[in-house]
């Protein structure tokens, strides 16, 4: 089950689509570089973190809503927030950042976390 609000499930295609798009193309143009070919994931991932983050603060940086409740005469703020599983959009970003480093530490140290096929 995925929960958000607002916008915030645009995390998923902005993750899935930017980052699949730099992969494919820089997996195509990196063919044949042994285990650096795996830098496309670490680009792709890179690039989708600017994107989400971008679009994400852009959401949520949206102007609030003052209301007067006509009963008590107390002021309501009212805010959008853009979330996805109570995490707001941006920082989802992080994540991807971590995932990014994780990659690229893999590829110069360890096995690279592309599967050849």
């Amino acid at each position: 089950m995925i929960i958000w609000r607002g916008w915030g499930i645009l995390t998923i295609p902005i993750v899935a689509l930017t980052g699949g798009l730099v992969v494919a193309i820089l997996h195509n143009l990196m063919a044949g570089t042994g285990r650096y070919a795996g830098l496309a994931l670490t680009a792709g991932l890179l690039t989708a973190a600017a994107v989400n983050w971008f679009v994400g603060r852009r959401l949520n940086r949206m102007p609030v809503r003052e209301l007067l409740d006509p009963a008590t005469g107390e002021r309501v703020i009212v805010r959008r927030s853009h979330d996805l599983f109570f995490v707001p959009m941006q920082w989802w970003s992080l994540l991807l950042l971590a995932a990014a480093l994780v990659s690229l530490f893999a590829i110069f140290f360890g096995a690279s976390p592309v599967v050849k096929s």
